[in-house]
């Protein structure tokens, strides 16, 4: 028998237990709220403190102190045998010089030792398990970094929460070697602060000033330049690639057929598998297209917090029935023109290719000894007879003149089929 979702439908005498049951929660959470606000008057009288400062204390849980065991008598009086058999140099070693120091201090009557060398032990004993207040060691500050982390954002978390307040955490690095990443935490709504504010996401405002503290000035000028507008090119690509993977893959799309954003073939891309990259900035251009077409990192800045802001301006929607096909009919006829305008063009070329490759050569003109007429009419000027240049009585200009008017009469030629040579 095939399973149903649907849910079992109770009877009335269930639905008024549950009634019953819902205004019992109401009552127990107002009795206990009442008892909580008349605690919180309380401690704030007798402390002499704000009621606000004594409810937040009562939230915070307590959660951002370490906590820290109680010393103890026997571990002060192991720690005070070990110290005077280290000073005298005959200290145990090994794995068994622990147990073998606990076991000297059972031997001795250390539960009945005077007051004042019971504080002098376990005084001893805070002193020298006191961490020194200087800085800790570079192998160590990576790990001390990310543990005060862990313990800050449950508490930042709660206290939005609770309260509504927005926070914007930045930790960044003091030198280049320094062993930890910079690390962000936020609320969405100061990410979209930072958005519309400055223009970029809390995450690249880090990375400027971790830049800036790093290496001054100048690398923040190196940061926010040349290589930072190749950063947000390579961002950018992979935010679009990993939002249309993620949407095709949620409609069935296995991963081997998963295509790539061609920012060329956006069309045939939407044509074909029927999405679409909506909530283009409007100060880029219309179209949508490659971030290297995009030519100033301001620009580049505005297409970078539309994708990654919480939510994202910009991304990638799967289209209805309808649109997909409008979308397909117009990609065919883009095609189809695309086409034809090639055809065009390729034929105006071969037309001009053949026009640049038919006139007669010059070489031909020059050099021929014989005189050829041409099939249309003559140029305008006075005629030279073919004879005049051989005469003996013929002068040098004259001579000049007809070989100039011959130039010009074979340039006027150009494109016209020559008769062959010695034809008239």
């Amino acid at each position: 028998m095939a399973r149903t979702s649907q849910k079992p439908k109770l009877t009335k005498e269930e639905r008024m237990r549950g009634r019953q049951r819902t205004a019992q929660m109401w009552e127990d959470i107002n009795a206990e709220r009442e008892s909580y606000n008349t605690s919180i008057n309380d401690l704030a009288e007798k402390h002499k403190k704000s009621r606000q400062w004594i409810a937040m204390q009562l939230f915070r849980g307590g959660k951002l102190l370490a906590s820290r065991r109680k010393k103890s008598l026997f571990n002060a009086v192991v720690h005070d045998l070990s110290k005077k058999r280290s000073e005298a140099g005959t200290s145990p070693v090994g794995r068994s010089a622990l147990s073998e120091l606990a076991k000297e201090a059972a031997d001795l009557d250390w539960k009945n030792l005077p007051e004042h060398e019971q504080k002098r032990l376990l005084q001893q004993l805070e002193t020298d398990s006191t961490p020194p207040a200087g800085r800790i060691a570079a192998s160590e500050s990576g790990n001390h970094v990310e543990g005060i982390l862990r313990r800050i954002q449950p508490e930042l978390d709660g206290l939005a929460a609770r309260t509504g307040c927005q926070y914007l955490l930045i930790v960044t690095k003091r030198e280049v070697t320094d062993s930890w990443l910079t690390r962000v935490s936020h609320t969405p709504k100061v990410a979209e602060a930072c958005t519309e504010i400055y223009k970029c996401t809390p995450e690249t405002m880090a990375l400027r000033m971790e830049a800036c503290i790093t290496s001054g000035k100048a690398g923040l000028l190196r940061a926010m330049g040349g290589k930072r507008s190749t950063q947000l090119k390579g961002e950018i690509r992979a935010k679009v690639n990993e939002g249309l993977e993620e949407l095709l893959t949620k409609h069935g799309v296995a991963a081997a057929a998963l295509p790539r954003m061609e920012w060329v073939r956006y069309s045939a891309l939407v044509a074909e598998h029927g999405v679409e990259l909506i909530g283009w900035p409007e100060q880029l251009p219309k179209t949508i297209c490659n971030p290297s077409d995009i030519k100033t990192t301001a620009q580049l800045d505005v297409l970078h917090a539309a994708l990654f802001s919480t939510p994202p301006q910009c991304y990638w929607v799967r289209l209805s029935s309808e649109e997909w096909e409008l979308r397909k009919e117009k990609h065919r006829a883009d095609v189809l023109e695309s086409s034809t305008i090639r055809k065009q063009t390729r034929a105006d070329g071969k037309t001009a290719t053949k026009k640049r490759k038919k006139p007669s050569s010059a070489e031909i003109v020059e050099d021929s000894e014989e005189e050829t007429e041409p099939s249309g009419p003559p140029p305008e000027g006075p005629s030279i007879d073919s004879n005049a240049a051989q005469s003996p009585g013929t002068s040098r200009e004259e001579e000049q003149v007809a070989g100039d008017e011959e130039t010009s009469g074979g340039a006027a030629l150009q494109g016209q089929a020559m008769p062959a040579a010695g034809t008239v």
